[in-house]
């Protein structure tokens, strides 16, 4: 009943407008896995929506509520429409290029790639290598580090219409109450050449507080490459942790096109630390390489194989090589997803297989 309430409330907001506040629904998501589960095939669908009320231009404001659920074919699951983030934006302070924002919740994620196409209308540069197709099981990562909790945050484009630049502070939700983190961060759009960085520092934690730093770098070498890294270091605790490979977020992904043909290596390093706890994924790597046909960016169908050799430290069996043929389509504005994971190291008829089948729908 709960969530036919919530699935009723998301449909009405997006044809209807309550006073002058605009209700949209800016992202849903729902993956159905299929795949063996003690000798028997079982099904898991997860599900991710947000539900936004903005109040425009002039007023400012937001508020993001969010539906997600790991298994919403479970009638018991206590899944409800909850708060996510909001937001107020008091923008050209003192008559000056500089916006003030007061929010709570979660807020920016650092050093995606994903703020490109919003802030200078470029087309997708972030790695498609990441969320729940590529990890059901571990860490679902999303830039370098995100900004949480309560506290402002100041930006301006220095009257430049390729830069960006802001500086939050706020108490940290990841780390908890009297915890605050504060962090620089700059982003730079130019034709060939995108950068986005940051830095900060948390306080009271440990000795001397913990401290990170993050950088995207994309580069465009004419219309056959690309190459897209992200390298940082989501926590150090100067005291506690000795400056060594563990602690970095490390994606390395270079891009040939030919054609219709685009061959895509991905290189991930997973860190020690990832939102300011232990991922006890230290040590873990995956390595990717998409054999795809067509540009799902632009065309209507697109499809390719990739294979996947991962060295994962958190499992028992530690060393894992696949290929997963898949297949995406774009009908009416949903993005429907097909992909076949064929498990082919360690080999074992009982779980050769499993299948994913992904609807996205974006407004």
């Amino acid at each position: 009943m709960r969530k036919a309430f919530c699935l009723g409330l998301l449909m009405a907001g997006l044809v209807f407008r309550v006073f002058s506040a605009n209700i949209l629904v800016p992202s849903l998501e729902l993956v159905t896995r299929g795949y063996m589960d003690n000798g028997s095939f079982a099904l898991s669908t997860r599900g991710d929506l947000d539900l936004l009320v903005e109040g425009g231009y002039k007023f400012g404001g937001q508020v993001i509520l969010n539906i997600e659920s790991e298994e919403l074919h479970d009638l018991s699951d206590s899944s409800a429409l909850g708060f996510k983030s909001a937001a107020i934006q008091l923008r050209n302070l003192f008559s000056i290029p500089l916006d003030l924002t007061w929010f709570a919740g979660e807020y920016d994620n650092l050093c995606t790639g994903d703020l490109f196409p919003v802030f200078f209308g470029t087309g997708r540069i972030a790695s498609r290598f990441g969320g729940y197709m590529y990890f059901p099981e571990g860490v679902q990562y999303e830039g370098i580090h995100q900004v949480a909790g309560t506290g402002v945050k100041l930006e301006t484009t220095f009257g430049s219409e390729s830069n960006r630049t802001g500086f939050y502070i706020y108490q940290d939700s990841f780390l908890g109450t009297g915890h605050f983190s504060a962090d620089f961060w700059t982003i730079q759009n130019f034709r060939s050449f995108k950068l986005e960085s940051f830095i900060g520092a948390s306080f009271p934690a440990s000795v001397y507080g913990y401290y990170r730093a993050g950088l995207l770098l994309y580069y465009q070498a004419g219309n056959t490459g690309e190459f897209l890294t992200q390298v940082g270091i989501p926590r150090w605790d100067p005291v506690n942790d000795p400056m060594q490979i563990d602690l970095f977020y490390f994606l390395f992904e270079p891009r040939v096109h030919l054609g219709l043909l685009s061959i895509i290596m991905t290189l991930f390093w997973h860190p020690e630390y990832y939102h300011q706890v232990q991922t006890n994924e230290l040590g873990s790597v995956d390595v990717n390489v998409n054999f795809q046909l067509g540009n799902p960016d632009v065309n209507i169908y697109s499809g390719g194989i990739e294979t996947n050799l991962s060295f994962l430290t958190y499992l028992d069996q530690q060393f894992k090589a696949g290929i997963s043929p898949y297949f995406s389509a774009i009908t009416s504005g949903v993005i429907w997803d097909f992909k076949v994971n064929v498990k082919l190291f360690p080999f074992d008829l009982s779980d050769l297989a499993e299948g994913y089948i992904g609807i996205r729908a974006e407004f």
